[in-house]
């Protein structure tokens, strides 16, 4: 039997009555206040914006709005500057500045993102820009404050350094925006006091020299460029600083942290990399010197939270004292295939927990091996260690590798060392093994000597420097590592 098309569009024409007359329609508060997460939305200091450029913005902070009502509502939300704000939202994802007839249901929450860009306000120190986000049902009004401080740079955008330069301004950051250059005999200087902030791919290409002159009550900074107290332990925030054959740093009164490898002195092990390098250096205006070693020198210089390694040193000469590397995914320091090292008073550290390493964070080799572990090749490593302090959560912080074809020469001595392999190529005889250190606060980055430690006036004098990291006289019975401690 067949059914008519017109009886069939009259069944469904009754259903479809019968079924929307069962839904009923919402029921609106008129004079409701809605209920924000939080009454101030803080982005702390954020750089003012790089003229012609979209550079910086900031970080997208959440807030919830909640209906407390047993009703829906229909609210307005708008910033209190309109669309001359430099502050920007958008709930749900509807984008302000003003978003109208935004429906919440009853109990229900909606969510808001909200941003900021500074405008340059030509002061010296941050200055303080307000505003707020209005939202009205009815003639019920809630409001919710935004600040942030806004903070003048001076911008080093993909730029080379071309002759000898010094920055100094104490009351403006620089900010590196990608790549900055230093050519061969060229010398940057950054004079005590500077703060450096690096953007997300920055790195320091030094093929020249670099020269960090802090002071005691003056230590220079450098950064990745969010300057918020959440972002200072977070690594891979910038690239890091690069060093060839020909380049140096003379680093004093320094802290450099949240790149993915702080420093990395590098000599070429191929020779399609040493042309790369020979053609990036002529662009540059200059050439490579072979002869000379990168070259590092670290005075009461602090290296800290990276994403791979605090120092790096690829047959390279590396000296430091009293300073503190600590605290990255694989390597707080690593030698590799050969060099010139010497640390005096430093600690080396990592309780970072940034990667799921296996090995030793501090590590030395005089071989170059493949992926598969081939020995390649193998060049001379020259190894001191004195007064220094080698420590982390795994039963064997250090790693290293030798082959015989090359020299492997080690000296240390009256160093505090995590390790409990019995074929270590330090001498039991003149250094003190797994006796903990009683670090302050190791889940917050502090190294400095806490009560019972076994670093207490345990630095042989012999190898001692009359100042500690911070500038502080060592006693004569001095203490191990970076930091003097003070009963």
């Amino acid at each position: 039997m067949k059914i008519s098309t017109n009886k069939l569009i009259g069944i469904l024409s009754i259903l479809i009555f019968s079924f929307s007359s069962c839904i009923k329609t919402p029921e609106f508060s008129q004079n409701s206040k809605l209920k924000f997460s939080k009454d101030t939305v803080y982005f702390d200091t954020i750089f003012t914006r790089k003229p012609g450029s979209t550079y910086p913005i900031s970080v997208t902070k959440l807030v919830s709005i909640k209906n407390t009502e047993n009703k829906w509502v229909k609210a307005t939300l708008k910033l209190g500057g309109g669309r001359n704000s430099f502050y920007k939202f958008n709930v749900d994802g509807i984008a302000g500045p003003e978003v109208k007839d935004l429906e919440i249901g009853p109990k229900d929450s909606a969510f808001i993102f909200v941003q900021c860009a500074l405008e340059a306000n030509n002061q010296s120190n941050p200055a303080l820009v307000l505003d707020s986000i209005l939202a009205n049902v009815g003639t019920s009004q809630t409001k919710i404050i935004l600040g942030a401080y806004g903070w003048d740079a001076h911008y080093i955008h993909d730029s080379i350094i071309p002759i000898n330069t010094t920055w100094s301004d104490l009351s403006k950051p620089y900010v590196i925006i990608g790549n900055m250059f230093i050519p061969p005999d060229v010398n940057l200087k950054w004079n005590g006091g500077i703060k450096v902030f690096a953007s997300a791919r920055t790195y320091i290409y030094n093929l020249g020299q670099l020269t960090i002159s802090g002071t005691t009550d003056n230590r220079v900074t450098i950064q990745g460029d969010k300057p918020v107290f959440n972002s200072q332990f977070l690594p891979n925030q910038w690239g890091g600083i690069y060093v060839p054959p020909g380049g140096k740093i003379v680093s004093d009164f320094a802290d450099i942290t949240n790149a993915s490898i702080g420093i990395i002195a590098r000599t070429p092990v191929t020779q399609d990399e040493k042309d790369a390098l020979d053609e990036f250096a002529a662009e540059l205006g200059g050439s490579i010197d072979y002869s000379k070693k990168p070259e590092i020198i670290l005075n009461q210089t602090r290296i800290q939270y990276c994403g791979q390694a605090c120092l790096l040193g690829l047959n390279a000469k590396v000296s430091g004292n009293n300073c503190l590397i600590a605290d990255a995914g694989s390597y707080s320091f690593l030698g590799y295939f050969g060099g010139i090292y010497s640390f005096n008073h430093c600690t080396f550290a990592d309780y970072s927990y940034f990667g799921n390493r296996n090995d030793g964070h501090f590590g030395f080799t005089n071989t170059l091996r493949d992926g598969n572990g081939i020995l390649l090749a193998s060049n001379d490593l020259s190894f001191t260690l004195n007064n220094c302090i080698i420590w982390g959560y795994k039963t064997e912080e250090i790693s290293s590798d030798q082959v015989t074809a090359s020299q492997f020469i080690i000296d240390a001595n009256s160093n505090l060392l995590k390790s409990k392999n019995d074929k270590t190529v330090f001498n039991k005889a003149t250094n003190l093994f797994n006796s903990n250190p009683n670090f302050k606060d190791v889940d917050r980055g502090n190294y400095q000597l806490d009560s019972l430690s076994s670093a207490f006036e345990k630095a042989n004098p012999l190898f001692s420097s009359p100042i500690d990291l911070l500038g502080k006289a060592r006693k004569i019975k001095p203490d191990l590592g970076a930091y003097e401690r003070f009963e």
